[in-house]
């Protein structure tokens, strides 16, 4: 996808609920796609919206004692706020009872009558009012119950309008079996099997002694039309109307974003319609569904995410969980453990962690001034680091250019990941103790490649968290003023603001602990047995039961929450101003590292402990010092002469790993 015009769409969301997981993936994976093909200097349209016809929000609107204008009025405002909290950029945001759509969807039902597409005739059988359709064999089960939404389908039997679906299914098979109207392959067999099932044709109008919530038919003033007929024509309100999707540029580049669950309406009916109204096809970009224990995620089963959790916890959390798990297309098996440990390997401890330490280092080492390259003096890795960003800048396009977006976000991490490791091999800090103006310069060439690594991910990783990009990038001096054009200049590796004065650190992502964010998750009949016990009921021999202070003891769930890791001390010093303490450096592998400072100076010089294994408790709540933030404790032991010992371990004990 090289064209410079782009056009992003999400289905329109039905008007009579408000927006779940779903709806939330769907939008932000279209905002990111917007803002990264702007980055690269794309004309880019992004549309989403609200499709307020149907039955739907007709019986919805009864239920509350509203007219169904004046409930689809209140949700626009509300979607739009959701929308907002989300940081979604969309241009368009399209409601079918807009004046403009009316009147595209007038002229579209015009267009396909007289092209003798749209006939009168009835039709009986088995209709979902949640699919807003009829549903064929494959589609309900043995009961006649709607598959997807696990409710009895209603047998009716009408006079309608049809749509000729069935002129076009042989064009359709051979569009779909040539990757024309999606490249996934997994859905390609998906519509042929669609189609292969498809028995009768598309039934696109309700009479209003029905359902009078629609828009009328041109030619028929006593019907409306049936929903996706109303629905999907509002990609082309979108660029214009009918007149110009002939011709525009965004219509030759349009991309559909859609769960798979309404993927016959687009993958089949709406292409049809496409065919009958002589406008290019667009393309579909197929969404997977939200699975937890194996089950779809629904507001209506409760289970899974909802949106004031995802808000909660930050949407950044949200994009790195769903976008990097997969790419767009598969299912994805949500749990909170998982959802929160990526978020403190990848954000935290990942790419906020390596801010940290590194603007910590230029404050330290350099003045709070970021350092220059020493070109003549860059060691082999350091060259290896600056191809890997150049690698990673292309990749990162290939991959968005075939909506693999997972793949450009692991490119993103694995910056990151090469940056930590080459920080922990080459010590700054020991090299920071030499005078010589070599030693500085090398210690100025480590600390500017992680600066220059910072600021290639920063643009690389705005289109996923324009907010904490937006911060990484100011910290280290880049102009962020406009970023609509950027994404050259994540191209030039050493091009680093030299010489900038910090004006602060932020801290992008606080880690969080896991042990008791799962806790809060769970319900009160759970957390009340891994609350600490402090009394104990005892039975006797006699049968009674005698109640024992207990005070001084911790249930084995209390204990649980205690997560103790393999550390490797990399650097240690005393502490100005205090004479128990040490600032240890501590690296506890795959969570990152760890400022920790700890009361053994009495007992134990730097050089004893350095590159020692230790233990380290992780999920100590951080404590904020008088000398810097301490994030976490070592574990240490009073010895037989009476002094304190850190715990050492073998040397031979993977870093980071978890005592148990």
């Amino acid at each position: 996808m090289t064209d410079s015009y782009k056009y992003f769409t999400t289905p329109i969301y039905y008007a009579n609920g408000t927006p779940h997981a779903g709806h939330v993936y769907a939008t932000i994976l279209a905002s990111t796609l917007k803002t990264h093909y702007e980055q690269r200097g794309a004309k880019v349209k992004f549309l989403t919206g609200l499709d307020e016809h149907g039955e739907a929000v007709e019986t919805k609107a009864k239920e509350l004692n509203k007219s169904p204008q004046q409930l689809v009025d209140e949700m626009a405002v509300l979607w739009k706020k959701e929308f907002a909290r989300f940081e979604i950029n969309n241009d368009i945001f399209i409601r079918t009872t807009d004046k403009e759509h009316i009147k595209n969807v007038q002229n579209i039902l015009n267009y396909c009558y007289k092209k003798g597409d749209i006939y009168f005739g009835e039709h009986e059988g088995y209709y979902c009012y949640k699919c807003e359709g009829y549903l064929t064999n494959t589609e309900r089960d043995e009961n006649n119950n709607c598959l997807v939404h696990k409710i009895p389908a209603e047998l009716r039997k009408e006079k309608n309008y049809f749509f000729k679906t069935s002129k076009y299914r042989e064009q359709l098979k051979d569009l779909i079996a040539k990757g024309h109207i999606t490249r996934q392959e997994r859905y390609i067999n998906e519509l042929l099997g669609m189609l292969e099932n498809l028995d009768t044709d598309l039934s696109i109008s309700r009479p209003k002694s029905r359902l009078s919530w629609g828009v009328e038919l041109p030619f028929d003033p006593e019907h409306v039309a049936y929903v996706w007929f109303d629905a999907l024509p509002n990609y082309v309100t979108g660029i214009g109307g009918i007149e110009k999707a002939h011709s525009s540029e965004y219509w030759q580049n349009a991309h559909h974003i859609l769960g798979k669950d309404i993927l016959k309406f687009h993958g089949i009916f709406w292409p049809a319609m496409c065919l009958s109204l002589d406008i290019p096809l667009p393309k579909l970009l197929i969404t997977g569904w939200i699975l937890q224990d194996s089950h779809k995620m629904s507001k209506s089963l409760g289970n899974g995410i909802n949106v004031e959790q995802i808000l909660h916890y930050g949407r950044d959390t949200f994009v790195n969980y769903f976008f990097r798990a997969i790419n767009p297309g598969e299912d994805i098996e949500f749990s909170w453990k998982s959802y929160f440990e990526r978020y403190n390997s990848d954000l935290a401890n990942g790419i906020g962690n390596l801010l940290s330490r590194t603007l910590t280092m230029v404050e330290k080492y350099f003045a709070n001034k970021i350092p220059k390259f020493a070109h003549n003096l860059l060691i082999e890795e350091q060259k290896e680091i600056g191809i890997a960003c150049k690698n990673a800048v292309k990749n990162v396009q290939i991959a968005f250019d075939e909506f693999r977006i997972a793949d450009a976000l692991n490119e993103i991490w694995s910056l990151i990941s090469l940056t930590d490791k080459h920080i922990a091999q080459q010590k700054p800090w020991d090299i920071a103790k030499k005078n010589e103006a070599e030693s500085q310069l090398q210690l100025a060439n480590i600390i500017a490649s992680s600066v220059a690594v910072l600021r290639v991910a920063g643009y690389l990783a705005y289109p996923f968290f324009p907010k904490k990009m937006h911060e990484l990038l100011q910290s280290i001096g880049e102009d962020t003023s406009d970023l609509s054009h950027s994404y050259a200049r994540a191209q030039e590796f050493f091009a680093i603001q030299s010489e900038y004065s910090l004006k602060e650190i932020p801290k992008l992502y606080a880690r969080l602990d896991i042990a008791a964010e799962i806790l809060k998750m769970k319900p009160a009949n759970e957390t009340a047995s891994a609350k600490t016990e402090t009394k104990k009921i005892i039975k006797v021999e006699n049968k009674k039961e005698v109640t024992v202070e207990n005070s001084n003891t911790i249930s084995i769930q209390d204990f649980a929450k205690v997560q103790m890791h393999v550390g490797t001390v990399l650097s240690a010093e005393y502490v100005e101003g205090s004479d128990k303490l040490l600032r240890l450096v501590v690296s506890l592998g795959t969570l990152g590292e760890r400022q920790i400072f700890s009361g053994i100076r009495e007992w134990v010089k730097p050089e004893e402990i350095a590159n020692r294994k230790v233990i380290i408790v992780s999920n100590l709540a951080p404590r904020k010092m008088k000398f810097g933030m301490s994030e976490g404790m070592m574990l240490a032991t009073d010895t037989a002469d009476g002094k304190v010992s850190p715990i050492y371990l073998p040397e031979n004990l993977k870093e980071g790993a978890l005592l148990t």
